[in-house]
């Protein structure tokens, strides 16, 4: 999702920095290539913010490269921090079917694979993973537990 939202602020920003604490980025490689050939996009490879600086707003950061242990300061006016996603699904992965990451496998009515046992929101399988999305989530497990109790 980070490169996805670093394309997003790329076209309302003058200048966007990528932040990456490896050398090269884990996202889908056509989002991956029209990030890197953004003319307003910077990516700090092998870095970590180890401060945010300021006074009454954002002003700089404080950037430290993880493979050569320099230090750098980086001046910029706002954060947005895009840190991956892992779900926190450990307590159902012996009880529903998951994913390779983790993630709970189930529909846009939200069942799993066993029945009475719903999944809602960022916890289960699906391309976007936003506050809406996960609200909606929360109406259609509503719409699908009534279902399936009405039924049993």
């Amino acid at each position: 999702m980070a490169v996805e939202d670093a394309l997003f602020l790329s076209r309302i920003s003058d200048k966007v920095y990528v932040i990456h604490r490896r050398d090269e980025l884990r996202a889908i490689k056509s989002s991956v290539n029209k990030l890197l050939a953004n003319d307003n996009v910077t990516v700090l490879w092998d870095s970590v913010v180890e401060s945010i600086n300021g006074t009454e707003t954002v002003e700089s950061l404080d950037i430290k490269n993880v493979k050569t242990g320099e230090y750098s300061n980086l001046e910029v006016s706002g954060v947005f921090v895009a840190v991956g996603y892992i779900p926190n699904s450990q307590i159902f992965k012996d009880i529903v079917a998951t994913d390779s990451n983790g993630y709970i496998i189930a529909g846009e009515n939200t069942e799993t694979n066993i029945p009475g046992i719903f999944a809602a929101g960022d916890i289960r399988t699906k391309d976007l993973r936003q506050i809406i999305t996960a609200a909606s989530d929360g109406a259609n497990a509503i719409t699908a537990v009534e279902r399936y109790l009405n039924e049993n």
